[in-house]
């Protein structure tokens, strides 16, 4: 064959995707029927072990009949695929750079259509706080670890979702959600992951197979194409116990990423995979002791103090809820050793927690950034972790403030009688939240916001259009009853109005 053709060839094998004969016939200035010319010629002179495909509209393809290397789940079939796929391969190397010329060379096509592949990807990661940089010394994604491996998941989770697996609960972006995810490795990587699983009895939860996902993926990218990661990537936070389970499975899970991928792993990113299994094993029920005495005691203070602080935020008792303590606790447990060793787990739920319980999320982001600015606590709150302590505040909420009527008491100066009258009112009437209890002199407008009443043993100011009611300390019969009828009226009004 001439040389054009030997071209053509080596177009389809390296372009991994259906080339259309116009394509072909500008890369190599010549007319359309030039190429069909020569497509068809080379049909009839190929190797047995190789077949071009032909697919109406979408062009030409180079099948590997002996290895099965370029069926059609390993072929972009349209631009946004390889975008999709460039994408995918630029945040599995983050932080580590690499060349215009080489990605031209990985997906053969041309550097300007390369350039126009990276304008297109800046305009769709902005969203997740990372962005791309092009420097003389070659081209990367800049971002922190967690917004890279969002968007790294929800590229995995949109192709496990198209392979037919069954949890795919992270939303989606629209311009992924509609584009096939064409990566070979994914499909390898996800065997790994089911033969460790199964080998050692294990059910990775969603959070924790994500990340692992993420870190085998970026793992071998690096690796196969021989980047390195910054001196402090290298940094050892406690040596593996190598007579642990969790010693056993990360080996063997390493073993077969290298067996599988020809590769070496250094040492950093072994201690890195045993980290993330060894948060997994604290996190799970069925693995953990359920006994807080075991807890450190610093993780027991924590755990008081974030309650405390949100209490104070909110006027909601959590500090009473003894359930809430103990399961916030185990939590945080697992939690501090993840921000300790760097291991940042995915949050499916993220959004849905965020929008659905808002009003918990932002008490307890405030909570815990005041825990870090009072210096109780070192480390900042991802939104992934602050997501999962919402659900345990949520469940609390739900089950002892729920339907609740919250109101605030009013008082001269004297704090000893309005915490009196705090105390009679929560025994005589258990559906009153009691959120606020604040004397006149240093009331302020904002102190009335999220109140249906204002229970008050001295005459209001008249700065507000909340109902008040106006009792005496000791609350007597009146003063009940008066209580009693607004409840009545208020609980009435909450079945009037959907239907209204």
């Amino acid at each position: 064959m001439n040389d054009r053709k030997n071209k053509i060839i080596e177009i389809l094998r390296r372009e991994r995707r259906y080339v259309t004969a116009s394509e072909l016939a500008t890369r190599l200035s010549v007319s359309p029927k030039t190429i069909y010319r020569d497509i068809n010629d080379i049909s009839k002179r190929i190797s047995s072990e190789f077949r071009i495909r032909k697919k109406e509209s979408y062009g030409y393809c180079l099948v590997d009949v002996r290895e099965g290397n370029w069926d059609k789940s390993d072929q972009f079939e349209h631009l946004e695929e390889r975008r999709l796929n460039l994408l995918l391969f630029l945040l599995s190397i983050t932080p580590c750079k690499t060349s215009i010329q080489k990605i031209s060379e990985r997906y053969f096509v041309s550097q300007s259509s390369i350039l126009n592949d990276f304008k297109h990807i800046e305009s769709k990661i902005k969203a997740f706080g990372i962005h791309l940089t092009k420097e003389n010394d070659g081209t990367c994604l800049k971002g922190n670890q967690l917004a890279v491996y969002r968007v790294m998941s929800v590229i995995i989770e949109s192709y496990l979702k198209q392979s037919g697996d069954s949890f795919s609960q992270y939303d989606i972006p629209d311009f992924i959600k509609g584009i096939k995810v064409v990566n070979g490795n994914l499909s390898k990587i996800k065997k790994l992951l089911h033969e460790i699983q199964i080998d050692y009895d294990l059910v990775l939860d969603q959070p924790y197979y994500l990340t692992l996902f993420c870190s085998l993926l970026s793992i071998m990218e690096k690796r196969t194409n021989n980047l390195h990661p910054l001196m402090g990537d290298e940094q050892i936070y406690e040596e593996m116990d190598n007579k642990s389970a969790i010693y056993q499975i990360t080996m063997d899970l390493t073993d077969k990423l290298e067996k599988t991928y020809s590769i070496t792993l250094r040492k950093s990113e072994i201690y890195h995979l045993y980290y993330i299994l060894k948060a997994y094993k604290l996190n799970c029920r069925y693995l953990i002791d359920q006994n807080t005495d075991k807890v450190d005691k610093k993780v027991k203070l924590l755990a008081q103090q974030l309650i405390s602080t949100a209490t104070q935020n909110s006027g909601y008792q959590f500090v009473e809820d003894e359930d809430l303590k103990q399961r916030l606790t185990l939590h945080l447990y697992s939690m501090v050793y993840r921000l300790n060793h760097n291991v940042y787990i995915i949050n499916p739920l993220l959004k849905s927690i965020s929008v659905n319980f808002s009003s918990i999320f932002d008490l307890v982001k405030l909570s815990a950034q005041k825990l870090v600015k009072d210096k109780i606590y070192d480390k900042q709150l991802t939104d992934e972790e602050i997501g999962y302590i919402t659900l345990y505040f949520q469940i609390s909420y739900d089950e002892r403030f729920a339907n609740k009527i919250p109101i605030l008491i009013e008082c001269t100066s004297g704090i000893g009688t309005s915490h009196l009258l705090s105390g009679k009112i929560k025994k005589s009437f258990p559906n009153i939240l009691v959120k606020k209890i604040v004397s006149q002199q240093r009331i302020n407008q904002s102190d009335y916001e999220d109140i249906e009443l204002v229970i008050s043993t001295v005459k209001p100011k008249g700065m507000i259009d909340k109902p008040t009611i106006l009792v005496s300390p000791i609350l007597n019969d009146d003063d009940k009853y008066k209580i009693d009828q607004f409840i009545k009226d208020y609980y009435k009004k909450q079945l009037i109005l959907p239907h209204s």
